[in-house]
């Protein structure tokens, strides 16, 4: 979805009739204001991937550990929340730090809360509202069932 609202915003200035080469600077800014957080709900499919061990798997299963991840060109580890409700409101929180917002898109993973998530984010929502996406299939192969998800974009 991050890779989406990019490309929603080269749509927007390609549709000006802007060149190509300005429809190119204006999806690299967008890039570069454009960030992708999401909470896994379990760390089953991280050890399957040979991503962490047995025993950390174990271990954050038995305290309910939801990891918080941040896609920036690569997977880096955010946080560490120890329930699915606090990993939800986490995610609230880093968007209503960074103030306002173009864009905002909820991505999720099947998660049966996507909507409970959505309502938490409203107030934020900028005019055009809130997308909402399912995750793809590899990244679902690599987090699980039940990841939720943000994406925002900052104006210009």
């Amino acid at each position: 979805m991050g890779e989406g609202l990019v490309a929603l915003t080269a749509h927007e200035v390609a549709m000006t009739g802007a060149s190509v080469d300005e429809v190119a600077e204006a999806a690299r800014s967008a890039a570069g204001r454009t960030r992708v957080l999401a909470a896994l709900d379990t760390l089953e499919n991280l050890r399957k991937g040979g991503r962490i061990g047995g025993a950390q798997a174990m271990i954050g299963s038995l305290l309910s550990i939801k990891p918080i991840i941040e896609i920036y060109g690569t997977v880096d580890s955010e946080s560490k929340q120890r329930t699915r409700s606090r990993a939800m409101q986490y995610l609230v929180d880093k968007v209503k730090s960074v103030g306002p917002l173009h864009r905002l898109a909820v991505v999720h993973g099947e998660a049966p809360d996507v909507e409970e998530f959505k309502e938490m984010l409203e107030p934020l929502a900028p005019a055009s509202g809130i997308i909402v996406s399912d995750v793809g299939a590899v990244i679902g192969a690599h987090s699980g069932p039940r990841l939720l998800g943000v994406t925002y974009q900052t104006p210009n």
